[in-house]
């Protein structure tokens, strides 16, 4: 994946045609409904990105927070305000598009909200910039008020609940925390689901984990089911995570068959995988999911991972 917020170039070829609009088709019409109608429940959330969606939306935006010299969190309403909830799967993306200054043809780039499906009336994303992202710098430009039309949803991976404790490792490198980190919360959130969770994020620094909070926040609430390690790989981040440094939450340099086997050793004697045998989510640079997960990566060198054992976001 690139390093930015959004979604990898995998998900492009869905930007062309219909794709885009009804990819997620199947996902929905299996998928079931966020509130149930009775005398007792208020009338169900229309969704903000059904399955079949044949135009544009805009979304607005309501608040931007700086959480660090590079990232923002962009909170948007939707266009029918709390009647609605985005609906995203958790994982999945939407497609933002925008027309530069001068240019020929928009600029589409898909990412992954932070928000939850259900939260009523707003979606929001973590956008990091880079000098040449172009439609990271639009985002960046956005104030209170502005607008950005989106397209979506780009479905991700199905998931199936586990009723039985089953383990599943997280991996993500930089920027490729977002579906990580929406995974991560949409199956913790099922109170139904036993499925625990070994992740590892891997940074430059330790001001580079932008969602620290939030993986906190869900850590304290689910303790028997997630466990969260930080890589920090920078010369510049080294200072800081040995002053933070806590046992099995910090290690120093990259996410790395080392720095797994614990995890690995503890996930093949709980249930390893999920009810399709996957065992390894990833989402990180090209060069960190092949070195981890490509051809002679080492999960199948050394743990005998099958790469349909493996998705990659």
């Amino acid at each position: 994946m690139a390093a930015f917020f959004s979604r990898s170039s995998r998900a492009l070829p869905y930007v062309t045609g219909a794709a885009v609009l009804g990819a997620g088709a199947t996902y929905y019409a299996s998928r079931p409904r966020i509130q149930l109608e009775s005398a007792q429940n208020a009338p169900t959330p229309a969704l903000s990105f059904p399955s079949s969606m044949p135009f544009p939306k805009k979304i607005t935006v309501t608040d931007v927070e700086q959480v660090n010299h590079d990232t923002k969190k962009i909170t948007f309403s939707l266009p029918g305000g709390d009647s609605q909830v985005s609906g995203v799967p958790f994982g999945s993306a939407i497609l933002t598009s925008h027309w530069p200054e001068n240019g020929w043809l928009p600029v589409f780039r898909p990412y992954t909200p932070i928000s939850a499906p259900d939260d009523r009336g707003t979606i929001q994303l973590l956008v990091k910039q880079y000098p040449k992202g172009r439609a990271s710098s639009h985002l960046h430009s956005l104030t209170p008020g502005s607008t950005l039309t989106v397209r979506g949803p780009i479905p991700a991976y199905t998931w199936q609940r586990s009723t039985t404790p089953r383990e599943l490792v997280l991996i993500a490198g930089g920027a490729g925390i977002t579906p990580i980190y929406s995974m991560a919360r949409g199956i913790l959130s099922d109170p139904e689901d036993q499925t625990r969770i070994q992740m590892f994020w891997g940074v430059n620094s330790t001001k580079d984990i932008v969602l620290g909070k939030e993986l906190e926040q869900l850590e304290q609430q689910y303790p028997s089911r997630l466990r969260v390690t930080y890589c920090v790989s920078g010369a510049e981040g080294k200072p800081d995570a040995v002053e933070l440094a806590e046992p099995g939450r910090y290690k120093m340099g990259y996410v790395s068959s080392e720095s797994l086997r614990e995890a690995i050793t503890r996930a093949k004697a709980g249930g390893w995988g999920d009810a399709k045998g996957t065992k390894v989510f990833i989402c990180g640079p090209p060069a960190m999911e092949e070195a981890i997960a490509g051809k002679t990566g080492w999960l199948g060198g050394e743990y005998g991972v099958t790469k349909k054992e493996i998705h990659a976001f």
